[in-house]
């Protein structure tokens, strides 16, 4: 269990799965404070998320299966149930897309990838980004998560942010 500043300790159980033939290491610590943390700042206290981290042709299989997207992506959320305080669910990041990201954003990847997590279990916890609004909120949300976790540089190098301009581009 993991201290809440906000409230009692959460009893969120996170399952993380590296897929075999990932080889860099992941930080599962890293991953499972991020879940907990973005599940927190919605108010869920209890419950299960699944993480699995994959490659990009794995994710687009993925993506193109259950969304009808065929293309790789950064991050497939699947919520199962948010009745506060619980929350139930699983989501799949893409350590090629976080890699490749990072990179042209010059920061670490395993901050790129934290971000996948936290925008993840901010979607399983009911918060969505497609309209303006609603985005902006979500981005908010993300930089709140991701500053609690230690990573201030989510202000210059979270998502909409272009790697040449650090001005909003992307949705």
């Amino acid at each position: 269990m993991a201290p809440s500043p906000d409230g009692p300790p959460s009893s969120i159980e996170v399952e993380i799965n590296v897929d075999a033939n990932i080889d860099r290491a992941i930080n599962h610590r890293a991953i499972s404070a991020a879940v907990i943390a973005a599940a927190d700042s919605r108010g869920f206290r209890a419950g299960q998320i699944g993480v699995r981290v994959t490659d990009d042709p794995t994710i687009r299989q993925i993506n193109d299966k259950h969304l009808g997207h065929d293309y790789a992506t950064d991050v497939i959320s699947f919520g199962y149930s948010a009745d506060l305080p619980v929350i139930e669910g699983e989501l799949i990041v893409s350590i090629d897309t976080a890699i490749e990201r990072a990179r042209e954003l010059a920061w670490p990847t395993e901050h790129e990838l934290l971000l996948y997590v936290v925008h993840g279990t901010l979607h399983i916890c009911g918060m969505d980004d497609h309209d303006n609004a609603d985005r902006a909120a979500m981005r908010r949300a993300e930089a709140d998560v991701m500053t609690r976790l230690g990573i201030d540089e989510i202000h210059r190098c979270g998502a909409d942010m272009d790697a040449s301009t650090r001005t909003e581009s992307r949705s």
